[in-house]
């Protein structure tokens, strides 16, 4: 087949990712502070919702990951699923960003789960669908890469929007999540038809179809590049929504722009998408550990700029952002391409293809790390004497201290990720020595 036609084909497979960081950025920048300030449940308040949310989605989402590994249909492991979460996705993405005037805890925290449920099937079925596309290392980043730059462009184009809304018009912030959450629910169903008619799901090849639990387990626990590429994994979400769900905050009050926030955040995410390329030449340059460890220098070193920037200078916060936004991206698709060659190593274990439970695992980290990170991120606003719903006439010093609580904990977190990575045990010539032992279980 013609590359052009390949290549056309692979940008369709991708396009799902679109959607998905458009919900990403909106849930994590927007929603925490649309409830937490514009609606008045109060930052505390959200906070532990998030983290109450996310508990639940701790349980919902390895088991999507079985269910889809385990249960195939005539149409494939991964394509029903994707079909279905479409419409779920839709009306809970309706309900989040269109609440009513007047609600409790408990709608937030109800129509938040049903979110991450829906969330989940889309999330897995497609993003473990694309790591099944390819044996080879270096080729699966390319893939991976390819859905990361997709979700950077989906993220672009949601921030986009209140970036546009804040030049043309003066709309309230309610507004703004209103036609954020419209534009989310009409690229959704769009998506996932383009996906569907671009490409065909590889079919399992196993020597055996399933396994027992507890050996299924046991095989689990004792993986150790899981388990570290679950933590750095973990580490590095916690960085990206610790840092998103402060954001407005830090942008409106802080640096006194709050008319600019879609704006800064525009260049946040074009810092990541411009810097995809980079990763993954990194990635084949080097190894794929090697360069998160590099990733983490960066993530680790740009924000301390934060820390001495003016405010009332949208000029040079947009430039601070394009470059704090850089690793944003590695942080997203180097876990992801590494955990598929994590399971060609339980595949040898377990002669099972078991992509969607792994894909699961390393989701459930980042959800889980996201909702932490949501949690000590409003809960610290409070001990550093800061209250969402004064904004601008709390003290002095409260909003200075932002500064602060926006840097240290993401440095912190990238230190111990470059420490996790150090003698990472599947290396280029690992996965290749691994990939030739499948090769002769399959004969």
């Amino acid at each position: 087949m013609d590359d052009k036609i390949v290549n056309l084909r692979m940008l369709g497979f991708a396009t799902p990712a679109l959607p998905l960081n458009s919900l990403v950025t909106a849930v994590f920048v927007f929603l925490p502070a649309l409830y937490a300030e514009h609606i008045g449940l109060g930052a505390a308040t959200v906070g532990t919702i998030f983290l109450a949310a996310k508990i639940v989605d701790v349980i919902v989402t390895p088991l999507w990951g079985l269910f889809m590994d385990n249960y195939p249909t005539r149409w494939g492991r991964r394509r029903p699923w994707l079909a279905l979460s479409a419409p779920a996705l839709m009306i809970t993405v309706y309900m989040l960003f269109n609440p009513p005037a007047t609600i409790t805890a408990g709608y937030l925290i109800f129509w938040l789960i049903a979110l991450y449920v829906a969330w989940d099937a889309w999330t897995i079925s497609h993003t473990a669908w694309a790591m099944e596309m390819s044996p080879d290392y270096d080729q699966r980043s390319r893939i991976t890469g390819l859905l990361q730059m997709m979700v950077m462009i989906g993220g672009v184009l949601v921030s986009l929007i209140p970036a546009i809304l804040e030049r043309l018009t003066q709309p309230d912030f309610e507004t703004k999540a209103s036609i954020i959450g419209s534009f989310i629910i009409i690229i959704l169903p769009l998506s996932v038809l383009i996906c569907l008619l671009s490409a065909h799901e590889k079919p399992v090849n196993s020597r055996k179809t399933s396994i027992g639990f507890k050996q299924g387990l046991s095989l689990v626990i004792k993986n150790n590049a899981l388990i570290r590429l679950l933590l750095t994994n973990g580490l590095m979400t916690f960085c990206t929504y610790f840092l998103q769900g402060l954001f407005v905050f830090f942008v409106s009050y802080t640096l006194n722009l709050a008319d600019w926030v879609g704006f800064i955040l525009v260049f946040l995410l074009l810092g990541g998408l411009f810097c995809v390329p980079i990763w993954i030449k990194l990635s084949i340059v080097f190894s794929k550990h090697r360069a998160i460890q590099i990733a983490m220098l960066v993530g680790g070193l740009a924000p301390l700029m934060l820390l001495i920037l003016p405010s009332n200078n949208i000029v040079l916060a947009a430039l601070a952002f394009l470059v704090i936004g850089a690793n944003s991206s590695a942080n997203e698709f180097l876990p992801r391409t590494m955990l598929a060659d994590v399971c060609d190593h339980d595949r040898i274990q377990s002669g099972s293809e078991r992509m969607g439970l792994y894909y699961s695992l390393l989701i459930l980290s980042s959800k889980l790390a996201a909702g932490i990170g949501i949690f000590i991120g409003f809960s610290f606003l409070g001990v550093f004497g800061f209250d969402p719903t004064l904004g601008l006439d709390n003290p002095p010093e409260a909003i200075e201290r932002l500064r602060y609580l926006i840097v240290l904990f993401p440095a912190g977190a990238y230190i111990i990720v470059m420490l996790l990575m150090w003698r990472y045990p599947i290396t280029r010539e690992r996965q290749q020595a691994m990939r030739e032992q499948i090769e002769k279980q399959q004969v």
